[in-house]
C-alpha cells in the first residue's frame, strides 16, 4: 500500500474567491485552509539557466498523494513537514496541471510560488 510511503504532511489550500472584477475579469485569488494531507514530496530534477545579466535555477518537484486525498490543480501548499511538524520545504508550492491518477496514488507536478 501506498500509505507507508507517505511520511510528509502538506498544509494544502485552494483558492475561494468567485465572482468578476469591474472589468469582467477574475478576482483576484484568496486562499483558504483546505486540509493537511500526507504526502510525499521530491525533485526530479534540477537545471541552472544563465541569461546575460541573470543566473536561475529551475526544479521539476512532484508530489505523491492518497487516491481519496482532496487536491486539485491550481491548489497550493503553504507548508510541507514531516509527521512530527519539523519544516522541510520552505515557500509555497503550486498545483500546476491536471492532477494524475496512477494505480495506487495521486501524482501532481508542483511549482514554486514567488
Amino acid at each position: 500500500m501506498i500509505a507507508g510511503r507517505l511520511t510528509m504532511r502538506a498544509a494544502v489550500e485552494r483558492n475561494v474567491a468567485t465572482g468578476t472584477d469591474p472589468h469582467g475579469g477574475p478576482v483576484a485569488p484568496v486562499y483558504a485552509a483546505l486540509a493537511t494531507l500526507p504526502c510525499f514530496i521530491w525533485s526530479k530534477s534540477s537545471r541552472e539557466l544563465v541569461g546575460d545579466t541573470r543566473t536561475a535555477m529551475i526544479e521539476d518537484m512532484r508530489a505523491m498523494f492518497a487516491l481519496d486525498a482532496d487536491i486539485a490543480e491550481d491548489d497550493e501548499i503553504s507548508a510541507v513537514a514531516d509527521r512530527q511538524g519539523n519544516a522541510i520545504i520552505a515557500g509555497r508550492l503550486r498545483v500546476e496541471g491536471p492532477v494524475q491518477r496512477k494505480h495506487t496514488h495521486l501524482e501532481a507536478a508542483l511549482k514554486r510560488v514567488g
